[in-house]
């Protein structure tokens, strides 16, 4: 409980201190703010003691907006003048949420019911945990597979928006020991013309087990119990030989769909060297990763044919969407 009796501690000194209301809510409310890194950290509490930090958090969120709300004094108005609206003239749409928000918060709690929890990662990304700890050196030929937007960092450090995902793995292994399950949805950046199949910037989910006793066998059971939640059927899947540097060995899923094979996401075994870089050096230790592009499933699941409607402004598109998802 230390964590939240800090912050109990910093709101009482600000409370002491007169700090302005609208500094408060920002500090301990908004989406960046300390009780929201609070609830963060409830996947860190041992399972018996989830409960009791849940309700202190919640407690102490209770607190701060009663604090705010006994202290935000509504504007006086000297005078309004009233005028009669006929409300049936009025017509209004309810909106809906975006589909590949909505398709990530399904993929999350379908991985959720079988024990992964949800990484994230920069965006602007180091060339190290992008390319090196990933087992692309400078030299290596795979580099040419990704179109990277480079940027310029006054730190002299090289820096670009990520290609992918893939480096989340890293910075999550740095951290966290094994067992690990984790699924790190997030957008990622090419430097690439589009067209109906392609975009510049699009979101990925990548994943990753490791613990003692992972196998290739596993991957396919959650990959295939995934598929079949995701599409409310039995998919029938296939795993075919590649070639990726992070993983040994390696292999393109295929799913079964509408009488022909349809490729649909890149996985593996975690290769040793990733492993070490990401500071697991126990060779009992092994996982797999794996990862697929989010608009890739959205257009099958809504029968998209071109990429770039998804992100496109017409509300007629969106709103056919979002009847669809009701």
């Amino acid at each position: 409980m230390a964590s939240i009796e800090s912050v109990q501690i910093e709101y009482q000194k600000d409370i002491k201190n007169n700090l302005e209301i609208n500094e408060i809510e920002h500090k301990y409310l908004s989406r960046k703010g300390y009780i929201a890194e609070l609830f963060k950290g409830v996947k860190d509490i041992l399972p018996e003691a989830k409960a009791e930090y849940g309700q202190k958090v919640n407690e102490l969120k209770q607190s701060i907006e009663s604090y705010i709300t006994e202290h935000n004094s509504a504007p006086k108005i000297e005078s309004i003048d009233i005028h009669p609206v006929n409300i049936t003239d009025i017509k209004s749409e309810l909106g809906s949420i975006s589909p590949i928000s909505w398709l990530i918060f399904r993929i999350q709690d379908i991985f959720a019911e079988i024990g992964f929890s949800v990484a994230t990662g920069p965006e602007l990304e180091t060339e190290k945990y992008n390319f090196d700890a990933l087992n692309i050196p400078k030299s290596h030929p795979a580099r040419d597979v990704w179109d990277t937007i480079w940027v310029q960092n006054p730190a002299g450090i090289k820096s670009l928006l990520r290609t992918h995902t893939s480096p989340v793995q890293v910075h999550y292994m740095e951290s966290h020991k094994p067992p690990i399950r984790i699924i790190a949805p997030g957008k990622v950046y090419r430097y690439e013309a589009t067209d109906a199949t392609h975009e510049t910037v699009f979101h990925q989910v990548e994943g990753l087990m490791i613990d003692t006793s992972t196998s290739i066998a596993t991957f396919k059971a959650i990959i295939q119990y995934f598929f079949k939640e995701l599409f409310q059927q039995e998919i029938k899947i296939r795993l075919r030989p590649s070639y990726f540097p992070f993983t040994e060995p390696s292999f393109e899923i295929d799913i079964w769909i509408e009488d022909h094979w349809l490729e649909i996401a890149g996985a593996g075994m975690v290769s040793r060297v990733v492993l070490k870089n990401g500071g697991i050096t126990d060779p009992h230790i092994q996982g797999f990763a794996f990862g697929f592009g989010v608009e890739r499933l959205a257009m099958i699941l809504y029968g998209i044919d071109d990429i770039r409607l998804i992100h496109s402004a017409d509300i007629r598109f969106a709103s056919q969407l979002g009847k669809i998802q009701l």
